[in-house]
């Protein structure tokens, strides 16, 4: 029976249906049939390939002599895991308080806002349930198979986090939103969430960077820990793990508490939340008009300035960006630890961290040239103006390069503490990655909605795959020139090579943007 029009359960449907939606846009223009095929494939290739990681768990466990490994692996799990799902509730919650889409006509409804935010909250921890347990389920069910029922504990408790995570996201958004206002909120909060979700993704190369002995002493602690220290498992900090572990009454008090957090944020929150929202929906329109003094000022130094001050300007219009620019640095400073520690005691910190300086310099630079492409709403209003297409484009490379040089400036400060030619050769080399992946994207512009900025390589994988190869070259370069000789020259070549077969034809730099051959053309003096 399906459930009636305006229902809390009716809410949930719709949300999850937007979900689903939403899901399958990152999947392309596939069919239903295909979309759920894929999501089955993915299923059965991680099933398959915690297999492996099972039996080697079992074998680890049976072999231990410190008890076993049950609780240490939940345990790292916890602490993984869980600020995963609260930087998923705070993501969700704050796209959900600024992102209009239907808002506007269900807060025009007759629906009560408690019942409003419980459907959508609900529907968000089913979200960050699924997203995570895609990955854990595959691992909890093959550990259930080689070792024990018990293992399947993890989907309650799992489902209970994402619960008590959402309303931990709920309860956050909406304080940080009456303490910063809703101009600030936004970027607060996608900053807050992605430090949270970068302990999960540093967390899980901490334990591979860790020697064997830190390893054991820390299993050791968690299996046998002294009354009243941070592994006693009779603390508060343990329920969830004890819950895992399928221990029934920390379970039962666990998805108790979890609930009550949920609910009790949702119900007591709903007014504000929707209050919050109809503030956030002002925020572009209440903003004082300037002055004509300072718009005045806002022309002056002339026409690269004013094209750099633009290009900023539509830079920083989207808040969601911030984090995820501030994930593709973070998700690749791990490799810098790993390197390190390939080396020995012995090792060069230039040969660890410069190849990753230079990779992301790449990666950084050519998002925000894409987006300086996606971002030109008025590329005829361009095409008018007394300048040339090349002058245009290169003051969008300056500017592309500007909050580039703020992101890169301190860790290559920081190498020149140790090593100043190194330090100085990595900047080299940085500023040339940067340049070549940013002029890509400007000689192959595919101009998209400027929330895809993470998937813009679904719209051209050939830029995509030229865009890689261009990082990979110059950080293997900065590798060989760091070791001596001449073989940096070699991909050096390789990035000349690239980039001249991408070069436009016809023309020193490429339009703005896809145009009609019949609208009119910048002059090309």
């Amino acid at each position: 029976m399906r459930p009636a029009p305006g229902s809390f359960f009716w809410l949930v449907a719709h949300d999850l249906r937007l979900g689903v939606l939403r899901t399958r846009a990152m999947f392309g223009k596939r069919g239903p049939v295909a979309f759920f095929s894929i999501l089955v494939a993915i299923v059965a290739v991680f099933h398959l390939l915690a297999w492996p990681a099972a039996a080697w768990f079992v074998k680890a466990e049976a072999a231990s002599a410190s008890g076993g490994m049950y609780y240490p692996a939940l345990a790292c799990a916890a602490v993984f895991v869980l600020p995963w799902l609260v930087a998923q509730a705070l993501t969700n919650s704050t796209r959900a308080l600024y992102s209009r889409g239907d808002l506007d006509l269900l807060l025009a409804s007759p629906i009560s806002p408690r019942t409003l935010l419980s459907a959508r909250a609900l529907a968000m921890a089913i979200e960050s349930l699924l997203s995570t347990g895609v990955f854990l389920f595959p691992i909890a069910n093959m550990n259930a198979i080689m070792g024990g029922w018990r293992w399947l504990a993890v989907y309650p408790a799992l489902a209970a986090s994402a619960l008590f995570a959402t309303g931990f996201g709920l309860v956050a958004t909406v304080t940080l939103f009456a303490i910063m206002g809703p101009a600030r909120t936004r970027l607060a909060s996608q900053i807050l969430a992605t430090f949270i979700a970068s302990a999960f993704v540093l967390g899980l190369q901490l334990v591979n960077v860790l020697p064997d002995g830190m390893r054991d002493n820390i299993v050791e602690a968690i299996n046998h820990p002294a009354p009243g220290s941070i592994c006693d498992r009779n603390s508060l900090l343990w329920l969830p793990v004890r819950a895992a572990m399928g221990e029934v009454d920390c379970l039962a008090i666990w998805m108790a508490a979890s609930l009550a957090v949920f609910f009790v944020s949702a119900i007591a929150l709903g007014p504000r939340f929707m209050a919050s929202a109809v503030r956030s929906a002002g925020v572009a329109t209440t903003a004082a008009p300037a002055s004509a003094p300072a718009r005045e000022r806002e022309f002056r130094g002339g026409v690269g300035a004013s094209l750099r001050r633009k290009e900023w300007l539509l830079l920083r219009r989207d808040p969601f960006l911030a984090s995820q620019l501030l994930l593709q640095i973070i998700y690749t400073l791990p490799i810098s630890v790993v390197i390190w520690r390939s080396q020995g005691p012995g090792g060069s910190l230039a040969l660890a961290v410069s190849p990753c300086i230079v990779v992301i310099s790449a990666q950084i630079s050519a998002s925000l040239a894409w987006l300086a492409v996606s971002s030109e709403d008025a590329p005829e209003f361009l095409a008018s103006a007394p300048v040339t297409r090349s002058y245009v484009e290169r003051r969008k490379l300056e500017a592309v390069f500007a909050p580039l040089s703020a992101l890169m400036l301190p860790p290559c400060l920081a190498l020149g503490l140790s090593e100043p030619g190194m330090a100085a050769l990595t900047v080299l080399f940085a500023i040339g990655a940067a340049g070549s992946t940013a002029v890509l994207n400007i000689w192959r512009p595919h101009p998209g909605r400027r929330s895809d900025v993470m998937r813009r390589h679904q719209q051209s994988r050939i830029v995509g795959l030229m865009e890689h190869m261009l990082a990979l070259c110059w950080a293997v370069a900065i590798v060989l020139a760091i070791m001596g000789g001449w073989l940096f020259l070699l991909p050096l070549s390789v990035v000349a090579l690239l980039l001249w077969f991408n070069r436009p034809a016809g023309a020193p730099l490429p339009a703005l943007a896809r145009r009609d051959p019949s609208r009119p053309r910048m002059a090309a003096g």
